[in-house]
């Protein structure tokens, strides 16, 4: 403790010297990160704790939580240490809860692992918000848990206050980590969190669809899966470590840097005797019954798919430049979306003609990726922000398909949201087949939907994964029924022999015979 308070009161003599300019340099590329979290948390139907429930007044009228406001850098004439995170009784058994079931759920390898178990609890006692994430991340986990037990065992009480829960615990890291973007001693902080948020995001939506899946229709209303963006904040985490890892470090604050608080000192033997549970992708019925099919098929597919936009491109270079000037764009996005498409289903079932090859990843080490911003991240979480980001291997099932994500272009993401925000997540409430399509939807709207739909019958191949598995099916759903309304792709194909329309079936298929 005395080396690190003499360290953080060197840094706050030398922070005398700092100027706005040179702050807003320094948290520039973090605020990638908050920024790209525009999304909307609806309000649960249920009553929150007094603990941790947040006012209408916490969160402005019209701006979204997710938003970071522009950043007001004050400097104080002595920087303040960041506060120790006290735990009362309840968060102190979710906490151990992560510890012993949590952490090793979500790790793919020993250094996963150790960064899950060691490294982030370790900063998250230091900080509030990542505390936070943890907690929200141990409340979903113990969820499912919860209800992958025998029906009449499920206590449904505990299952909606978990959820509320985690709720609450994900609100309050998004606020305060708002706050702290442009606070310079929490940089490991922000940086840390973007990975259990993105975790959060998927795990929460993963677990509402196997809590609507198992609980009575009148028991699950305020429990429904909801529309969370969470592809954009798998985004977003990728944006804010290539924003860090393509910036130049201003060797200005290199003095500053070194007075930095002293990294966490991980112990080697810390994992020792723990085996994570390598959650790769597929459960065995998958790997052995529909994957083979997916693999078999995948390449027939896509050779329609590319058919379909060669010919759309066509038609765009016969018409006149000004007549569609966004389409261009928009088409050229979903080229490339396509494209990504393809790579990933080479390197899946054709490994040998993989288009990226290890080699051509950065070394976080060395060269010129040494002198960016990234380099003042404690090494462990840089190295584990890379994994998890799909910037360098392993690359286990998971993350090759997630990686679609992080490879197309935020043209394509938008159409494709703009779609989704349009489908009710309630499958009641949307028509059967045969109604017509409101308004006019154009073939690039078509085409991209087209892209993204193959891309799920992949995500589908992740079932064996607890906070990915039954997203693909259930948004492939979605996506089926809603395109089942009378030319939603035109012409081109008939829904019957839809090749993501076909696995699904499929799927489900198989699912009904476990």
């Amino acid at each position: 403790m005395d080396a690190w308070a003499a360290n953080n009161e060197g840094r706050s003599v030398m922070s005398k010297d700092l100027n706005v300019h040179d702050v807003s340099t320094k948290t520039s590329h973090v605020n990638i990160l908050v920024k790209n979290l525009s999304l909307t948390i609806p309000t649960p139907y249920y009553a929150r704790s007094t603990s941790a429930s947040l006012s209408t007044s916490d969160l402005s009228p019209g701006l979204s939580p997710y938003l970071a406001p522009s950043p007001n850098f004050t400097l104080l004439p002595q920087e303040i240490p960041l506060p120790s995170v006290d735990l009362g009784a309840a968060e102190l058994e979710l906490f151990s809860y992560y510890l012993s079931h949590t952490a090793r759920s979500l790790a793919y390898d020993e250094d996963d692992l150790y960064a899950l178990q060691v490294g982030f609890p370790n900063l998250a006692f230091r900080s509030k918000p990542l505390m936070s994430s943890i907690l929200a991340l141990a409340a979903v986990r113990k969820c499912h848990d919860l209800i992958s037990q025998p029906l009449q065992r499920i206590d449904k009480s505990q299952v909606r206050h978990l959820l509320a829960l985690a709720d609450e615990h994900h609100r309050v890291s998004l606020r305060q980590t708002r706050a702290d973007i442009p606070i310079a001693n929490h940089y490991d902080h922000v940086v840390a969190n973007a990975p259990l948020m993105v975790l959060y995001a998927t795990a929460n939506h993963a677990v509402r669809i196997h809590v609507e899946k198992t609980l009575d229709a009148g028991e699950r209303t305020s429990l429904a899966p909801v529309q969370l963006h969470w592809m954009t904040l798998i985004r977003a985490a990728h944006l804010a470590y290539t924003g860090l890892l393509h910036s130049t470090k201003d060797f200005g604050f290199l003095e500053d840097f070194r007075a930095s608080p002293p990294d966490i000192t991980l112990n080697s033997q810390s994992t020792n005797g723990l085996v994570p549970l390598g959650e790769n992708g597929p459960t065995p019925q998958t790997e052995q019954l529909l994957m083979p099919i997916i693999a078999a098929t995948s390449g027939s597919a896509l050779e329609k798919l590319r058919t379909r936009a060669q010919a759309l491109e066509f038609a765009a270079h016969l018409k006149p430049s000004w007549e569609s000037p966004g389409e261009d764009t928009e088409l050229q996005a979903c080229l490339v979306a396509l494209e990504a498409l393809s790579s990933i289903v080479n390197e899946l079932f054709h490994p040998d003609q993989r288009a990226y090859t290890d080699s051509q990843q950065p070394d976080l080490e060395a060269g010129w990726a040494a002198l960016s911003q990234l380099s003042d991240v404690s090494p462990w979480l840089r190295n584990y922000m890379a994994r998890v980001t799909f910037s360098t291997p392993p690359k286990p099932l998971r993350r090759t398909i997630m990686w679609f994500l992080n490879r197309i272009p935020s043209e394509f993401l938008s159409i494709v949201e703009s779609v989704l925000d349009t489908i009710s997540t309630s499958p009641g409430s949307i028509p059967d087949e045969g109604i017509q399509c409101e308004g006019d939807v154009s073939e690039t709207t078509r085409l991209a939907m087209d892209i993204f739909s193959h891309w799920l019958v992949l995500v589908m191949l992740l079932d064996g994964v607890w906070w990915i598995g039954g997203i693909g099916a259930c948004e492939l759903g979605r996506i089926v029924k809603y395109t089942r309304r009378k030319n939603f792709f035109g012409e081109f194909l008939g829904m019957e022999t839809w090749w993501p329309r076909s696995m699904l079936n499929i799927a489900m298929e198989i699912g009904s015979q476990s």
